[in-house]
């Protein structure tokens, strides 16, 4: 049976360290042994080594660095394997930007809602700030639009979830990575707004309201994108069904 299967000997090395990883005996940004002292130490091939790290590297554990000074790292890049998975969709046509917008629909606005029950004062103050740091950019569109997907950012880590705040993240980031050049200073300018609603409804303790307001927000901000012309798709089911 699958479950009973010998592991190989680059799985057994790799989950070798991927275990002293989340122990805390490699710490962030440490470099590794040589492949050749590694080696020695596990009792195998350096090519089980290298085929290890290929394992970890492509899971977001390792990073590997070519050149002066480079070599093996640990790194904590963790969502590696879902960002690949979402943008090999995407480039192929599996997924459109509009499933990116529905899954927003899907994760956000619960989030918010969950912030406005369990956000904590401290939270509450970095979700301002951000806020703050928006308006202080309103002429400057490129950092006006890097602080309201931080604003974002903010609104889900205050539900308290990091696997919701993970999922979110990497749809946030693949969906803007798509659309980079195709927006504008006044797109910013009327999401931003959106945002001085939400922080109240989270401050005052209003769930259903924080809800309600992201929902809009985020279709304010895709029907602004249809409007400039810029093709989000249909979604999944309704291209089956065409």
């Amino acid at each position: 049976m699958q479950g009973n299967r010998r592991k190989k000997a680059y799985e057994e090395v790799a989950e070798a360290i991927r275990g002293q990883v989340f122990a805390g005996l490699l710490e962030q940004d440490q470099q590794l042994p040589p492949e050749r002292e590694l080696a020695e130490n596990y009792g195998v091939s350096r090519v089980v080594v290298r085929e290890a790290i290929r394992t970890l590297e492509m899971a977001g554990i390792l990073r590997v660095q070519k050149g002066a000074g480079g070599g093996t790292f640990v790194c904590h890049d963790l969502d590696k394997p879902l960002v690949a998975s979402m943008e090999n969709l995407l480039a192929g046509g599996d997924i459109t930007l509009n499933d990116l917008f529905e899954m927003r629909l899907l994760l956000e606005p619960p989030a918010a809602a969950l912030a406005a029950q369990r956000g904590k004062p401290a939270g509450l103050v970095h979700l301002a700030e951000v806020l703050e740091l928006a308006h202080e950019s309103r002429e400057d569109s490129q950092t006006l639009r890097t602080h309201n997907l931080e604003f974002h950012r903010r609104l889900v880590a205050l539900a308290g979830n990091p696997l919701l705040s993970l999922l979110c993240d990497t749809v946030m980031s693949i969906l803007v990575d798509s659309l980079r050049g195709k927006l504008n200073r006044q797109t910013s300018l009327i999401v931003h707004d959106y945002h001085y609603k939400i922080m109240e409804a989270v401050r005052a303790g209003q769930a259903e309201e924080a809800r309600r307001l992201t929902v809009a927000d985020l279709e304010t901000l895709r029907e602004l994108y249809r409007n400039m012309g810029v093709e989000v798709g249909r979604g999944q089911a309704a291209r089956k069904a065409g």
